[in-house]
Parts: C-alpha cells; structure tokens; sequence
C-alpha cells in the first residue's frame, strides 16, 4: 500500500495537526510497510512524499512521545535506537485504519526463532506459512514452504558470490528442482545428509499443492515432514549467516 493510498484510510488527515500525522506515519512504516523500527529521517521523507508542512522538530517529537509524562502514558517505545509505536497507541489507530486482525502464527509448524535476525520478507513468507498451518490451509501452507525454500537456496548461493552458477543466460534464477541439484552439488558448503535427502520431498509437496488439481493436502501430510523441514531451514539459515550478510 502507498503513503498516498494509506492516508486515504484516515478520516480528514489533511486537517490534523502535524504530530498527529507523524504518529500515522510511524504506523505506516511499521505496521503496513513492516520496517523494524524508524528513525527521525524516515518521518521526514513521508512529509516530503506527500508534499505537506513538516512537524517543526521530528526528532524532538519522537523523544519527548516515548516518555511517561504527567500519568500520560508515551506514543512510542525505543529499541536499538529506533522507535515504535507503543502497543496501545497501536490498537487505537488499528481502529482508526480498520485494520485487519494480525495473527501471530505459532510454533507449530517450524520454530518462528529460526528467523530471527534474517531479513523482514523472509519473516513475512515464513509467518505466512506458519499461520497458513495453523489456520488449517494446508495446501497454502505448502506452496509457502516452497517458495521459503527457495529463496534460502537462492541466498546461499548470493550470499557466497557465486549465485551467477543458478542464473541462466537470460540472468534469471532456474527453477526450485535445478537449485536443489545445484545446491546439493556445490562444493562450497558442506551439508548435512538429512538436508540433502528432505530438498526434493520438501519441493514435492509444494509442486503437488500447486499444480495437481486433484491433490489436497492434509495435516498428517505436512506433520510428516515437518521434522525434515526444520532441519533444511536451520541448515540454509546457518549457511547464509545473514547476521554477518552485508
């Protein structure tokens, strides 16, 4: 969703005051856009996208909000230097915004810790599967776990400079079946046999959920491979080191 589109969602924003837009920015940022925290800077160029007056002192504006002033409980929260919006003034533009129920997927599925520290749309494919699981969308869950595969198989390859070996002339990535044969040929990394064996039944399931019309998967047909799916995640994460990733 755009800046311009989210603003539309909000009753009269042109006639709030400056501070009240920069809270709506945070949320913007944050919550629709999914950034991991903002910074001064960030509300700023949402001012200059949308061509309006500035708040006069974002980064004054931001520090005095996060503090506990006369009972007044604050609009923001700091963690490593970067601002949130506080979780009740969350839910409270979440009603302004209509905004749709956020499910926290579980454990169920994988462990959600693997992707701590990874990359945001990694963690957006990654709850996105999880939640399709325990919502019961099995088949959903399925081709979400394919694509989280892939792109790990694609990283490791990026990550070791060397992703032009799963490129074909046209500079494009191969499909899921050549990067796994690839990726379990490459000499750069070792990995563990049971990795090895469960890439292929992992794309399988996914293949069948998306392509054979009359297949649909079930609980046991994912509880089945779960075990070998946690290890393939651990595994493709370990290898790419995203912490240490520039």
């Amino acid at each position: 969703m755009s800046l311009e589109h989210f603003i539309s969602t909000v009753k009269d924003f042109d006639s709030l005051p400056a501070g009240s837009k920069v809270d709506f920015f945070v949320y913007y940022l944050t919550v629709v856009k999914g950034n991991q925290g903002i910074k001064a800077k960030d509300i700023d160029e949402c001012f200059d996208e949308l061509k309006i007056k500035k708040y006069s002192n974002i980064p004054q504006y931001l520090s005095i909000n996060s503090k506990i002033l006369k009972n007044k409980p604050p609009k923001f929260i700091i963690q490593k230097g970067l601002y949130h919006l506080e979780r009740n003034k969350k839910a409270a533009i979440d009603n302004i915004v209509n905004a749709p129920k956020v499910i926290i997927p579980s454990n169920s599925y994988f462990p959600a810790e693997l992707f701590d520290n990874t990359r945001g749309y990694l963690k957006a494919i990654a709850t996105q599967a999880a939640v399709c699981y325990d919502q019961g969308l099995y088949d959903a869950c399925s081709v979400m776990t394919r694509k989280l595969l892939e792109v790990l198989i694609i990283e490791t390859f990026e990550k070791h400079g060397i992703s032009s070996k799963v490129k074909n002339n046209s500079g494009n990535f191969y499909y899921l079946s050549d990067l796994i044969d690839l990726f379990k040929a490459e000499n750069t990394w070792n990995v563990g046999r049971n990795a090895k064996s469960s890439l292929p039944n992992l794309k399988k399931m996914g293949d069948l959920s998306a392509h054979n019309r009359r297949y649909i998967a079930r609980q046991t047909d994912l509880n089945n491979i779960k075990d070998d799916l946690r290890i393939a995640l651990e595994e493709l994460i370990h290898l790419i080191d995203y912490p240490n990733w520039k």
